[in-house]
C-alpha cells in the first residue's frame, strides 16, 4: 500500500491536471505545477526501493550530502504546511457570507468571442440567484475586454442578465478592469459615483460592505484586496467545474503568495 497510494495519487493527478489541456485548451502554472507533482508521486511509487536506497546512502556520507537531504525535507515540509495554510484561507474565504444589505460585485472573467466561459457563467448564475433574494441590492458587472474577446466581460454578463429577467435598473457595468485588483478598485468607484457607497468616507469611516460574486477559489484573494482597498467582503461562491478546479486551485496558491508578499 505504500508504494502504491503514491502512484496511484499520481496517476490520477496526472489525469486532473491535463484534462484541461483537452478540454478548453487550458495550460498554465496551475496544471504545469500540478503535472510535475504528480509525476513526482507517480515516479516515487514505482521507483520507492530506489529513491529510499539513494536517500539512504547520501545520508550515510554525512558532510554536504546529509545537508542537501535535510534541506530538501525542510522545504518539502515548509511547502506542506504552506499549502495547508493557505487551503485554510480560501475555503474560510468562500464560506464567508456578505451582508445581506451589500451590493453585489461580479469579478470578470473570460469571454469567448461574445459569449461567456464556463466559469464566467457560474458566476453570473450565482450572482442572479443572490439578486433575486435580495431586491434592494444592485451589481456592479466588472471585466474589460481582452484581446481575443469582441466585446467587453461586463457587456457580456449585461447582456446575460438582463436576459434572464434581471432589471437593467439594478445592473453597473465596470468595463475597464483587467485584473482582479482593478475589478474591486473600479467597481469602488461605480459605487461612490452610484451613491451606493456613503459609508465610504468620513471622520469614522465603516467599511463598505460587498459581496464579491466569483468561484470559490478565488474569494480569498478577492477579499485581501477588498480589505486593501477599505472595504470588507463576503462571498457569493460560484461552483467550479470538477475538471478545472484542481489547476486554478493550484495556481490561485501562487495569486495568494503573490498578493501576501509582493
Amino acid at each position: 500500500m505504500i508504494k502504491i497510494i503514491p502512484a496511484l495519487a499520481g496517476a490520477a493527478g496526472i489525469f486532473l491536471f491535463i484534462l484541461p489541456v483537452f478540454t478548453g485548451r487550458i495550460l498554465n502554472i496551475g496544471n504545469m505545477t500540478g503535472l510535475c507533482v504528480s509525476l513526482c508521486l507517480l515516479l516515487y511509487g514505482i521507483r520507492q526501493d530506489t529513491v529510499h536506497a539513494v536517500i539512504a546512502q547520501g545520508w550515510s556520507r554525512g558532510g554536504i550530502c546529509r545537508g542537501a537531504i535535510a534541506a530538501g525535507g525542510i522545504l518539502l515540509t515548509a511547502a506542506a504546511v504552506t499549502v495547508l495554510v493557505l487551503t485554510f484561507m480560501i475555503v474560510r474565504a468562500a464560506l464567508t457570507e456578505p451582508d445581506p444589505a451589500a451590493d453585489a460585485v461580479v469579478l470578470g472573467c473570460e469571454v469567448k468571442g461574445d459569449r461567456p466561459s464556463r466559469m464566467l457563467t457560474g458566476r453570473m448564475d450565482a450572482a442572479i440567484d443572490y439578486l433575486q433574494a435580495h431586491p434592494d441590492v444592485c451589481c456592479v458587472l466588472s471585466g474589460g475586454k481582452g484581446e481575443n474577446e469582441e466585446i467587453s466581460e461586463a457587456e457580456c454578463m449585461y447582456r446575460y442578465m438582463t436576459a434572464r429577467g434581471i432589471d437593467p435598473g439594478r445592473l453597473i457595468p465596470e468595463d475597464r478592469s483587467v485584473s482582479t485588483r482593478e475589478n474591486l478598485q473600479f467597481s469602488l468607484q461605480k459605487l461612490r459615483q452610484a451613491g451606493r457607497a456613503e459609508a465610504f468616507g468620513g471622520d469614522d469611516p465603516a467599511p463598505l460592505q460587498i459581496a464579491v460574486v466569483t468561484n470559490e477559489f478565488h474569494a480569498c484573494r478577492a477579499h485581501l484586496i477588498a480589505k486593501e482597498l477599505g472595504m470588507r467582503a463576503g462571498t457569493v461562491a460560484a461552483p467550479s467545474p470538477w475538471w478545472l478546479l484542481p489547476t486554478f486551485y493550484v495556481r490561485e496558491l501562487y495569486g495568494l503568495l503573490y498578493q501576501i508578499f509582493l
